[in-house]
């Protein structure tokens, strides 16, 4: 994205969309990629204090089916991995009820 270059700085800007919004909720969508660039983000909430109300997850399987195959069928986790190792790490580092999977 243009607004940002690293995990910190898209926190940062997670941080202004929440104040140019007066506070309305604000979220990301990911396609779980590598493991390590998602625990480095989370690492970036823990450190700046600011995270997303919600994550949405999206999982290699594609969505719309607009993807060329090639990347559709080997780029991202599949759904069902993904969000349980988001959930996972996320109650690791303590930003979510390690019993609430239902957001």
């Amino acid at each position: 994205h243009s607004a940002f270059s690293n995990s910190v700085e898209m926190c940062e800007f997670i941080s202004e969309l929440r104040r140019l919004s007066d506070g309305k909720p604000v979220g990301i969508k990911l396609c779980l990629g590598h493991t390590s660039e998602f625990v480095e983000l989370v690492r970036a909430f823990v450190d700046t204090g600011i995270h997303p109300d919600f994550i949405t997850v999206d999982g290699a399987e594609g969505g719309t089916g607009a993807a060329p195959p090639e990347f559709s069928n080997t780029i991202g986790t599949p759904l069902n991995e993904a969000l349980s190792f988001v959930h996972a790490t996320l109650v690791g580092a303590g930003l979510r009820d390690p019993n609430d999977k239902s957001k």
